[in-house]
């Protein structure tokens, strides 16, 4: 029986990742000056297409993966989800207090957040496993 090759979803992901950067250069600018509100709808939404087509990809190689990868991509993304919340906990008691001041669109910089240290956590947790990462 031929042997089933496992695709790399990597290289895709990287694509549709240049895609959402590309789109968000050039729409992003015009989703803030325009004052039509479907259109200024359709600019917004339009990079999260790309952006949750790289999720699923993701999330579908995790699922066919085997146990200990799936086992080091949960506790990797267990540690990222930690830091992700103790990062907008402090940012959201410092806005309460006034220390800081932050606006709506900051909220951007959750899943690049979560995105950094889950690829540094499943370096990590890895590497305990005696791989470099999954």
């Amino acid at each position: 029986m031929p042997r089933t090759r496992r695709t790399d979803p990597r290289h895709r992901v990287m694509l549709l990742m240049c895609v959402f950067v590309g789109l968000m250069f050039f729409l992003w600018p015009h989703a803030r000056t325009t004052t039509s509100m479907p259109l200024k709808t359709v600019l917004v939404l339009l990079p999260i297409v790309p952006m949750g087509t790289a999720l699923w990809l993701i999330a579908m190689d995790i699922v066919r993966s085997d146990e200990l990868q799936q086992r080091v991509h949960l506790i990797a993304m267990s540690i990222a989800s930690g830091i992700t919340a103790a990062a907008t906990f402090i940012a959201g008691f410092l806005c309460a207090a006034g220390v800081l001041v932050l606006g709506g669109d900051d909220l951007m910089f959750v899943l690049p957040l979560i995105s950094v240290s889950y690829a540094a956590s499943n370096l990590v947790v890895g590497r305990r496993y005696g791989s470099a990462g999954c």
